[in-house]
């Protein structure tokens, strides 16, 4: 059972919602706009019974939505509390410097930073979705979007008129390619980054020299390679150890683009196990398969909505950033806070285009921080032998080297860009702006129902069919 919630808000006009996609960021969305007072319908377009098992880290500005949500019995249960970051030689295991999260320095964030499995918070938000009276409807295949109506248009003809349409089918979802503006092609682009998720139950660690270390710690592992990262860390309550590896490959990766469940043997990738470290090399061994997930580096949208307010989107829908990075799924829990936050004081219908406005007014500069953020560190830590890898390595030295009781200036000045995620507290972005403009929707509402924030209404139909 969830723990204790407190201020839940429900708004004064409750709107139909369809949310486009049962992913960890169309369940949030939906969870967050029901308890607020919404009716809200899912559309999944597979059974809904697969999970993924790849690691999944809750930076505190994460795991704070989580809280705020009444979880902590849940994530004392499926989540460890991280001790430590290591940065290692990806070739050797020699030690770089590691830093060392004390509870003194994350009090005043009140929020851990926590690992967990992907499936286990998707199964979190489920059963919170359904208890709150979420309806999910699974095998439903959207067909089109009319963008005239707001309808939804199903693919066995059904179409559904809600007030809101939330897009959280992914970044090669129907629903991003409602907002791409025509002359781009997002198909074009393309990386030749792979990332391949490994998990290997602990008990076959126990007995290996190499291997029972590392999950006798809650720490996360980073091994840093010739044009590799390696990421290491405990998962689904200590029973599981999740291995993420991201390099460079010169092949075609369009098989691979935003899988997530479709497993390969190991072998298939033909890897170089010289390259690697014994306790890496091991877990490779170990692992029983792989799931590769390649990226293509797509551009941020500059608007959130459509033109007439019939759609808005969150998750990869909305900012498809690297994966295995920190705050890819922090990013979609932070949307579904911020729009169920504004959207459960909505006092009118016609109130609905100006707080779409805001969500997309709080959400656009912090989704195009992460992705600069998680750019930067993919590029840094994946750096061929050279002499920028020596620069970064020395300054990863230096900056684990006593850090925690290195001046605060310095402290910022290395890892601040790490750590000015941290405090970010997606319901008092919400609150605050509210408090700043929340009398303006207020007495505009009042006129009658007049909204001179409602854009004009375009007349076009998308329809895209399913492969």
């Amino acid at each position: 059972m969830p723990g204790h919630v407190m201020n839940v808000r429900k708004a004064q006009v409750s709107l139909e919602i369809v949310v486009i996609g049962g992913s960890i960021a169309g369940l949030a969305a939906a969870y967050s706009l029901q308890r607020g007072g919404h009716r809200v319908v899912v559309l999944e377009q597979t059974d809904g019974r697969e999970r993924s098992r790849g690691g999944l880290r809750s930076p505190p500005n994460m795991t704070r939505v989580l809280n705020h949500w009444g979880l902590q019995p849940y994530l004392a249960k499926h989540a460890v509390k991280c001790s430590q970051l290591t940065f290692l030689y990806g070739e050797t295991g020699k030690d770089i410097g590691c830093i060392t999260l004390h509870e003194e320095q994350f009090a005043d964030l009140l929020a851990d930073f926590r690992l967990m499995q992907h499936g286990d918070l998707h199964s979190i938000l489920l059963d919170i979705a359904l208890r709150e009276g979420v309806e999910i409807r699974y095998n439903m295949q959207v067909a089109g979007l009319d963008s005239l109506s707001g309808a939804v248009v199903l693919a066995n003809g059904e179409r559904i008129i809600p007030n809101l349409v939330v897009g959280a089918d992914g970044q090669r979802g129907l629903t991003r390619k409602c907002l791409l503006p025509k002359e781009v092609q997002e198909d074009e682009f393309s990386s030749d980054q792979i990332t391949l998720l490994f998990t290997i139950p602990t008990d076959r660690m126990r007995d290996d020299e190499d291997l029972k270390h590392l999950i006798k710690t809650t720490e996360i592992k980073i091994w840093l390679g010739d044009s590799y990262l390696c990421q290491g860390h405990l998962s689904h309550a200590s029973k599981e150890y999740s291995l993420l590896l991201s390099y460079s490959i010169d092949d075609d990766l369009s098989e691979y683009r935003e899988n997530w469940t479709k497993r390969y043997s190991v072998d298939h990738f033909d890897l170089d196990y010289d390259r690697f470290e014994p306790s890496v090399r091991k877990l490779l061994q170990l692992a029983e398969y792989t799931i590769p997930t390649s990226y293509a580096n797509r551009p941020l949208f500059d608007s959130l909505v459509c033109d007439n307010g019939h759609l808005v989107l969150v998750g990869e829908a909305a900012h498809p950033l690297v994966p295995g990075g920190v705050q890819p799924t922090a990013m979609c829990l932070e949307d579904a806070e911020i729009l169920g936050s504004l959207l459960s004081r909505i006092q009118a219908k016609e109130d609905l285009p100006r707080l779409l406005s805001a969500y997309e007014e709080l959400r656009l500069p912090r989704c195009r921080e992460a992705d600069r953020y998680e750019n930067r560190n993919r590029l840094m830590f994946t750096l061929p032998k050279g002499p920028e890898q020596k620069l970064r390595d020395a300054k990863l030295r230096w900056g684990t080297a006593g850090w925690d009781k290195m001046s605060e200036q310095s402290f910022w000045d290395i890892w601040g860009e790490e750590l000015k995620f941290y405090p970010f507290d997606a319901s008092e972005k919400a609150d605050d702006w509210w408090t700043k403009w929340g009398a303006l929707v207020s007495r505009q509402n009042s006129r009658n129902g007049a909204n001179f924030f409602t854009p004009p209404t375009p007349t076009v139909e998308v329809s895209i069919s399913n492969h």
